[in-house]
């Protein structure tokens, strides 16, 4: 069971990964990437709020889950071959130039004279990571020529001047053959002696940087940044309250079900409505919060970031709500509250994960760190279950061994500690998500001012 729990983990984290890295590289430069990317992640939502609709409609009346799997694994077979031909990068114009490149280079090959003459090829060592306007935190610094331009134009955002074009070594073998005559294959006295203008742009680059130093890998350079850090740890503070409900929210409604004349099967009907609820909730709010992060980017000039602190603060209340949660009834808002919490996180961290990283790098860099939820679930899943097994301890205790078993049920004051305890993991959320906000304003200033002292 558990393997098969593994492969159904990994099935669909490819499929969330690789639909969100897709999107991140086609609308990298686009102004309503937040959108973009909200409406694949509030689809990856919206499928708990689907099959549990369709599990309470056809398939709880079942006495096993056979049908229900199976149906699952119908469906998501189809979907997944579909997804697979109409989810694909869109090229630029200057794509196939860019792997033309990278190529000769590594196989040490002459380009071709459409690529040569282009005017627009870019060295793998000079490229950048698409970083935010905002944060101005360049991983590496671009010297690439804008396409269209004539050869020599350096892009405007460039950080280094040019690269130098030394007539003396751009091609060593040209001193070494001239002693030899000239034998009808372009070698010897009577051969024109190499300058840069006869010379293709990744020649003069190689010849300028014959040792180039081999580049940091993303993952180090993600790994050194702080802000990730605190992206990470804000995600695990603020996903792992909220996966405690949506994991545990059949227990809750079960303890208290107790003094109610619900059934078996009405019991199960409830909480998949609750689940359902949570669901689209989050797919909503990816959706609306995605469109309005756009707008706070864009008209307002703001960091995205500042939104995450809102949902941070959204999750401090639902947590504080769930801890004074006593009827069936209070379960509907407590799934509203979470799921536009988590919604909105999780469309804003990919979003800022783009443009802080580079859309190129997205699948590695959002790819770590979407391990916050998975480590933020396990912990508040293992504090819901001390705080279930202690609630009911408490109750045997005090009713004593004789009683009736039906009366040794946990009620509410099972699992109140645990969501008092998440309430206070959530404030630490909300303290990681100002860091990524401040953080970037911070450094701005502090480099400004070292650099007025230093002239």
């Amino acid at each position: 069971m558990a393997m098969l729990f593994a492969l159904v983990g990994v099935g669909s984290k490819a499929a969330y990964m690789s639909s969100m890295a897709t999107t991140a590289r086609n609308f990298k430069h686009s102004r309503h990437s937040g959108i973009a990317l909200g409406i694949p992640n509030s689809l990856y939502g919206l499928s708990t709020f689907v099959f549990s609709s369709l599990k309470a409609r056809w398939f709880e009346s079942d006495q096993t889950p056979y049908r229900y799997l199976a149906f699952m694994a119908f469906v998501s077979l189809a979907a997944h071959l579909l997804a697979s031909k109409y989810v694909v990068l869109r090229e630029t114009q200057a794509a196939p130039r860019k792997r033309a490149t990278s190529l000769a280079i590594k196989t040490n090959a002459p380009l071709s004279p459409a690529v040569a003459t282009s005017g627009s090829v870019m060295s793998p060592l000079h490229e950048s990571f698409e970083m935010a306007e905002t944060r101005k935190r360049r991983m590496t610094v671009s010297v690439a020529n804008e396409a269209g331009h004539a050869d020599g134009d350096v892009a405007a955002n460039s950080t280094l001047p040019a690269l130098p074009v030394d007539s003396t070594a751009i091609d060593s073998r040209s001193a070494t053959h001239a002693d030899q005559p000239y034998n009808g294959h372009g070698s010897g006295a009577d051969t024109p002696p190499l300058s840069a203008a006869t010379m293709s742009p990744l020649s003069v680059a190689v010849a300028a940087n014959p040792a180039q130093p081999r580049e940091e890998s993303a993952l180090a350079r993600l790994g050194r940044d702080p802000i990730a850090w605190a992206l990470l740890m804000g995600i695990i503070c603020l996903s792992g309250p909220g996966l405690a409900f949506v994991n545990n929210c059949g227990s809750m409604v079960r303890a208290m079900s107790h003094n109610t004349s619900l059934t078996e099967e009405q019991i199960g009907q409830y909480k998949d409505k609750i689940v359902a609820t949570q669901s689209f909730f989050s797919f909503f709010a990816r959706l609306v919060v995605g469109y309005l992060s756009d707008l706070w980017r864009t008209r307002l000039r703001l960091p995205r970031s500042g939104l995450l602190v809102i949902a941070g603060l959204l999750m401090i209340y639902a947590q504080n709500t769930a801890a004074r949660v006593s009827r069936l009834e209070d379960m509907y808002p407590l799934a509203v509250l979470i799921g536009t919490a988590m919604g909105s996180t999780f469309t804003l961290a990919p979003t800022i994960t783009a443009e802080t990283w580079g859309a190129e790098n997205f699948g590695l860099c959002w790819g770590v760190i979407t391990l916050g939820p998975a480590v933020g679930g396990h912990i508040c899943n293992l504090i819901f279950g001390s705080s279930w097994d202690q609630g009911l301890f408490n109750i045997i205790s005090r009713l004593g061994k004789d009683a009736p078993q039906d009366r040794m049920q946990c009620t509410n004051e099972c699992f109140i500690p645990a969501f008092r305890t998440t309430a206070k993991i959530s404030y630490f959320s909300v303290f990681f998500f100002t860091v990524v906000l401040c953080l970037p304003q911070a450094t701005a200033v502090w480099k400004r001012r070292w650099q007025k002292q230093t002239k």
